[in-house]
């Protein structure tokens, strides 16, 4: 049995809007955008995805992998 990898998953807040970068499966990562209010699980499942510039800038901790189109 060989140990999985956490995924990384981290998050910003700009005024009322909560981002949240989650890395995937095969070094790769995308970007998602929701209220607030929503919380991160919910952004992350139902949120709107955000173009990649926005994304690198937001979260340059993701700089080694590729974007998820």
């Amino acid at each position: 049995m060989t140990a999985q990898k956490e995924k990384l998953v981290l998050t910003v807040q700009e005024y009322n809007n909560l981002y949240v970068a989650v890395e995937g499966a095969v070094g790769d990562w995308a970007c998602y955008v929701g209220k607030v209010s929503n919380g991160v699980q919910k952004v992350r499942d139902y949120g709107d995805k955000i173009g990649e510039a926005h994304a690198r800038f937001l979260f340059p901790e993701f700089k080694n992998l590729r974007w998820r189109p």
